[in-house]
């Protein structure tokens, strides 16, 4: 037995004779039209196909060839084109079909008989069939995680299929990861179901559609494994664990999958949803307290919900406090300050305690400690009247501002002798000595001083001292000293007097 074919137009052949061999070019070199002038009536052959059967892949066709017939070779043509042929029996013609378009095809025999005549059997008409369906994803195969393509659990999705020869030819869809079926289909719509076994992160499935002739169409795309619920994490307007009415819970989440929402609940009910910390830029929110809370515990839960349905939860014991603080501080109003004045928190009464004292004039200082005490440099401000801004904030975030108006004196006052002994005056008796004092804010008061001791103090005008020299040796000084209302001090040069 020989099965030969030809491929692009060139013989491949078992040797024979070198008879047979020109019977064989000659009659192609005649072409598949020609037909010998002593052909006989072909013999009713079976080809073992029925007309309109779809084939597909390589066929193997056994022709049968009734008994006593005399044939000495076969030759089978497809669409007019020779493809195969065989000059033993039992008849045997492999047929590729892949080198055809998926079409109907036109089969014919053609048998040489011992004598060289040439038959040819009726046309049998089949339909090629190779192109395979192919099931699709419902989602891009652009490797981008969105809510279809992630999985953490039991998760169904229907495959789109594509049949050429039309759906009902499809048998089977496979769903795969790697090169273990998950889950198959055998009707539609094509329904699969992937838990999200296998690696955290990316991962490649694949579809495996299968028809009626055995032809398999693949596709694939990525998909998601996600088990980890959001990152959560919360945060207080001013100190841990203290909030107040119109106060904020921040909340920073993040997911792989992305945030669906975040969600606030105070003492079990419910009381805001946020969907915006996805798309805000910053992956995080506040999400404002409850107005209606009242004074004292509450149990706060923040949960946080990705695409995928993770939730991540946080519950919590807070403190609410509405009430501003109460302070009182020094300096008092209206006071004359100069120099580095120190502003104190003399009394404190709030609920949850302070976190933060600040004093403004014209500059700033704070602290977030007790004893509560700041520093501020009056000379950063002209002289004059200036107020002096003081705020004191809560653990809870609640403000109490008080403004109080000071008044500013970094100059010295003005002094000098209005009445007195000239220096180094000889004196036996009494004397008197009077100060001229002047301030733009006022004179506090006048000292004398007598060997640099002070001797004797005047708060009124026109500050009189009577000195007795006996009191103080045969040689003694004399100065005065003034003090303005802030404390600024001047004094006079000194003078010597003898008895």
């Amino acid at each position: 037995m020989c099965n030969t074919s030809i491929y692009g137009g060139y013989v491949r052949r078992t040797p024979r004779s070198a008879t047979a061999l020109l019977v064989l070019v000659t009659a192609l070199a005649a072409g598949t039209a020609a037909t010998p002038a002593h052909a006989a009536e072909p013999p009713v052959i079976d080809l073992g196909l029925a007309a309109g059967q779809q084939v597909n892949k390589t066929m193997v066709i056994t022709p049968a060839v009734p008994a006593g017939t005399d044939v000495t070779e076969i030759r089978l043509f497809v669409n007019g084109g020779l493809v195969a042929w065989d000059w033993t029996a039992p008849w045997s013609l492999t047929w590729n079909t892949a080198r055809h378009a998926d079409a109907d095809a036109v089969l014919q025999l053609e048998l040489l008989d011992s004598h060289g005549a040439w038959t040819r059997t009726d046309p049998l008409t089949v339909r090629v069939r190779n192109r395979a369906a192919t099931a699709f994803f419902p989602w891009p195969n652009d490797g981008q995680r969105t809510i279809p393509n992630t999985f953490y659990q039991g998760k169904s999705f229907d495959f789109g299929v594509s049949a050429p020869a039309g759906i009902d030819t499809v048998t089977r869809v496979d769903l795969l990861l790697g090169d273990k079926v998950i889950d198959s289909a055998t009707a539609a719509p094509w329904t699969v179901t992937w838990d999200g076994t296998g690696p955290d992160g990316r991962v490649l499935l694949q579809s495996r559609t299968y028809d009626d002739l055995g032809n398999v169409g693949t596709s694939q795309v990525y998909a998601f494994v996600d088990r980890t619920p959001p990152s959560l994490e919360i945060g207080f307007d001013e100190v841990d664990g203290f909030v107040r009415h119109g106060g904020r819970i921040n909340v920073a989440s993040e997911d792989a999958s992305q945030i669906d929402r975040v969600e606030l609940w105070i003492n079990g009910r419910l009381i805001r949803t946020d969907r915006t910390i996805q798309s805000n830029g910053v992956g995080a929110v506040n999400l404002l307290w409850d107005p209606a809370a009242a004074n004292g515990p509450a149990t706060m839960t923040v949960r946080s919900y990705d695409t995928v349905g993770h939730v991540a939860e946080h519950t919590r014991t807070v403190i609410v406090d509405n009430n501003p603080p109460a302070v009182t501080f020094t300096p008092a109003a209206n006071a004359y300050v100069r120099g580095t004045i120190t502003t104190t928190a003399t009394g404190i009464k709030d609920a949850t305690g302070l976190s933060y004292l600040s004093g403004y004039l014209n500059n700033l200082a704070y602290t977030h400690k007790a004893p509560w005490s700041v520093r501020l440099d009056s000379r950063l401000v002209a002289d004059g009247r200036r107020t002096l801004q003081v705020m004191a904030m809560d653990k809870a975030g609640n403000v109490t501002t008080l403004n109080r108006t000071i008044t500013v004196d970094n100059t010295a006052p003005g002094i000098s002798y209005r009445q007195a002994p000239k220096n180094n005056s000889r004196v036996t008796k009494k004397f008197a000595v009077t100060a001229a004092a002047t301030d733009r804010f006022g004179i506090a008061r006048v000292q004398l001083l007598v060997n640099g001791k002070v001797v004797a103090t005047d708060t009124k005008a026109a500050y009189t001292f009577t000195i007795n020299p006996k009191k103080y040796g045969k040689k003694f000084t004399v100065q005065l000293r003034t003090y303005d209302r802030a404390g600024n001090v001047k004094n006079t040069a000194k003078r010597t007097y003898r008895r």
